[in-house]
C-alpha cells in the first residue's frame, strides 16, 4: 500500500501580496461525532449460548457494513435503526428484532442521536433460546415479539431507563431463565460449531467423516441449527478467518495473509465480492465507523475480532 504523504504548498510572496492586509483563519467544521462501542461477557453459565453483549451509540449519522454472523437479538433503544440485506424485503422492526443466521453483508444505517444493544447467539444458543429451525430465518429479520411475545417489548421498557451494567443484568437474569426452561440441547451442536470455528475441515464430507456423521445426517443438522448446509458454512468461515487475518494490516500484501485453501487472490477477490457485495479495496477503504471499533473491543473483550470466530466456551 503506498504510504500517504501530507504535502504543505508554499508560494511565494510579491511585493503586493506582502503589503497585502493578512485574511482572517475560517473556524475548522467540527468533525462529526464518532458512535461509541462497547462490549461485555454473559455470566459463565450462558457463555455456550451467547458470545457477547454490545452497545453502539451514534450522535451523528452512519452507515456501515455488517459481516456475515450467528443469529443476534437486537433492540433499537433510542432513534432509528435499519439493517437492509441483498435478498431480504423483511420489514425493519421498530423496537426489539430477532436476526437470522447470515451468510452475506448488511448495510446498518442510522440518522444519528441512537443507540442500539445486541446479543450474539451461538449455533447451540440459537437452538435453547430460540427453538426455531434456523433455515427459515436465514438472511432474514423479524420481530423478536414473535418468539418472546410480550416479554420482548417488556425487555425493551426496561433498556429506556437502565445503563449498560443494569442492562447487562438484565439481560443474563432473562436469558438464565429462558435457558433453564429449555429443553437439553442436542450435544451434537456444540461439536459441529467447534469443528467449525476451529478451521481444520476443508470438505464436507471431512466435516462428516471428523464428527461420525453421514453427510446426510450433518446437512440436516446444519441446516436446523446453523441455517445453512455443510459446504455453505465451510466456505462462510474460510471467508471469516481471512478477513480477520487481514484486519487493517493494509501495508502487507494481501496474497500473504489469504488463507490457504484460496487458490489465488483473485479466487478471494471472486468470494469477497460474493459476501460484501464489493471488492476488498472498496470494503477495506470504507469508514467502518461501527465495525473497526467493534473489532477492537470485541477482540479485547472476547478474543475474536467477528461473532463467527467466536470460542464457545464457559469459564
Amino acid at each position: 500500500m503506498n504510504m500517504m504523504l501530507a504535502r504543505v504548498a508554499r508560494g511565494a510572496l510579491d511585493e503586493g501580496a506582502a503589503l497585502a492586509p493578512a485574511r482572517q483563519s475560517q473556524p475548522l467544521a467540527a468533525a462529526p461525532a464518532e458512535p461509541q462501542v462497547c462490549f461485555a461477557l454473559p455470566a459463565p453459565a450462558l457463555r455456550p449460548l451467547i458470545t457477547t453483549y454490545y452497545r453502539v451509540v451514534a450522535p451523528a449519522p452512519l452507515e456501515d457494513y455488517l459481516h456475515p454472523e450467528w443469529g443476534n437479538i437486537r433492540f433499537s433503544i433510542r432513534g432509528q435503526w435499519t439493517v437492509t440485506r441483498p435478498g431480504c424485503n423483511d420489514p425493519m422492526p421498530e423496537r426489539a428484532s430477532l436476526f437470522g443466521p447470515t451468510d452475506r453483508t448488511g448495510m446498518v444505517r442510522t440518522p444519528g442521536d441512537a443507540a442500539s444493544l445486541g446479543i450474539g447467539l451461538t449455533a447451540l444458543g440459537w437452538a435453547q433460546l430460540i427453538g426455531e429451525p434456523a433455515d427459515r430465518h436465514a438472511n432474514r429479520v423479524c420481530d423478536l415479539g414473535h418468539v418472546y411475545g410480550a416479554a420482548a417489548d417488556q425487555l425493551w421498557q426496561q433498556f429506556q431507563t437502565a445503563d449498560w451494567s443494569a442492562s447487562v443484568a438484565l439481560l443474563d437474569g432473562f436469558f438464565t431463565g429462558r435457558a433453564a426452561a429449555a429443553p437439553p440441547p442436542d450435544p451434537l451442536i456444540a461439536a459441529v460449531e467447534a469443528a467449525l470455528v476451529d478451521g481444520e475441515i476443508g470438505t464436507a464430507h471431512d466435516f462428516a467423516a471428523s464428527l461420525g456423521l453421514n453427510e446426510r445426517t450433518l446437512a440436516r443438522l446444519c441446516q436446523r441449527v446453523f441455517g445453512f448446509p455443510p459446504k455453505r458454512l465451510l466456505r462462510r468461515q474460510r471467508f471469516l478467518r481471512t478477513l480477520a487475518d487481514i484486519g487493517d494490516r493494509l501495508d502487507q500484501p494481501l496474497a500473504t495473509l489469504l488463507d490457504g485453501s484460496y487458490f489465488d487472490q483473485p479466487h478471494f477477490n471472486r468470494e469477497f465480492k460474493a459476501y460484501m457485495g464489493m471488492t476488498p479495496s472498496a470494503y477495506f477503504h470504507s469508514p467502518r465507523q461501527i465495525m473497526r471499533r467493534a473489532a477492537v473491543e470485541r477482540m479485547r473483550t472476547a478474543g475474536a475480532m467477528v461473532q463467527g470466530l467466536h470460542h464457545m466456551k464457559a469459564d
